[in-house]
């Protein structure tokens, strides 16, 4: 009786640790879906880069995050993405730090410090060795969200109804701008600053509300349709290539397992890159057919661009004074820069 009781007790423990098993099994590959709303609509490079990004995430972790990515839009506007996210409307967004500065001044120079760095790979080198996304997390945890990494692109070119030759051309110009310290500059030189978001330039210019945009890059320009109502642009804009971020509600980010918060890191990184590298070949495919479409290409001189930088620094230490967190985010700018020897 011994042995067919201890049989039967061997059987059962196994039957127990199978269920087990088949239960922790369930457990781990459990779905846990994300509503990401972006700041982008479908058709253009960033936001298709994004929806690539939720079908890798989706592959790695073996389907147990899937991440809807939503056009610029569909459930809030781009301004009342963070609220939406803090308050579980969605559960992130693919957005621009500098369109909170209505809540900080501090997210404007996270966003973009107009005139700061010559070269693109050189904010990549802030964000991620410089401590700038240090600085972009601690800013949206204090609104109950955590920012999984930030993304760019090119530098910017101004799509516009006139030639674009040196500051003069800009007295009087109609010049859509972000919010913040770019348009305050570009009020400096001239221009009349329009703030809108994005996503309205292209409606903007083809009704003359506004007769130029600091708007995406070449090719990004070209993507919207921007260079089929206007036929001038300035290239490589002194205003600085923006930073764009991809940021979850706070209480989200700490239910994932520790292996898929890596993975959606290292795919932030990634895709940094790719955009970067992305957008770099798309403006020189925009270049090689502006004489086919019509376009008439223009860029600024080195003094110039000397004299932007000279009006934007005075900016950026005007900017300093206006909260705790615009001085820390434009003195770690300021500290890195003068490191690397631009400043």
């Amino acid at each position: 009786m011994s042995i067919k009781r201890n049989f039967l007790l061997a059987g059962l423990g196994a039957a127990l640790l199978l269920c087990g098993g088949l239960k922790s099994e369930s457990v781990a590959q459990e779905t846990i879906t994300w509503r990401v709303q972006t700041g982008w609509l479908p058709g253009n490079a960033l936001f298709e880069s994004v929806v690539e990004l939720s079908e890798r995430v989706e592959t790695q972790s073996g389907g147990r995050l899937k991440i809807e990515m939503l056009p610029a839009g569909a459930v809030v506007a781009l301004n009342q993405t963070l609220d939406s996210v803090r308050v579980g409307i969605v559960d992130g967004h693919v957005s621009y730090p500098s369109v909170y500065a209505g809540i900080d001044p501090g997210f404007s120079p996270l966003g973009d410090l107009p005139g700061a760095y010559d070269d693109r790979f050189q904010t990549v080198e802030f964000m991620y060795y410089g401590g700038g996304l240090d600085l972009v997390r601690e800013a949206y945890a204090t609104q109950g969200l955590f920012t999984v990494g930030v993304g760019t692109g090119s530098w910017e070119a101004v799509p516009s109804r006139v030639a674009l030759n040196g500051w003069d051309d800009f007295k009087g110009l109609k010049l859509r701008t972000p919010p913040g310290m770019g348009s305050l500059i570009w009020e400096r030189f001239g221009a009349v600053p329009i703030v809108m978001p994005q996503t309205e330039v292209f409606s903007a210019l083809e009704k003359g509300v506004i007769d130029a945009a600091d708007d995406g890059s070449l090719s990004y320009n070209f993507q919207v349709g921007d260079y089929d109502i206007v036929k001038h642009t300035l290239i490589n804009s002194p205003h600085s290539n923006g930073i764009w971020d991809f940021s979850v509600n706070a209480d989200r980010w700490a239910e994932l397992p520790a292996d898929i918060q890596s993975i959606l890191e290292t795919n932030m990184r990634e895709v940094m890159v790719r955009n970067i590298m992305n957008a770099m070949r798309g403006d020189e495919a925009v270049m090689k057919k502006a004489d086919e479409i019509g376009l008439s290409v223009f860029a600024l001189s080195d003094e110039d661009r000397a004299e932007y930088r000279k009006v934007a620094v005075e900016i950026w230490d005007e900017w300093a004074g206006k909260s705790d967190l615009a001085k820390k985010v434009i003195e770690t700018h300021k500290t890195f820069l003068k490191g690397k020897g631009l400043l």
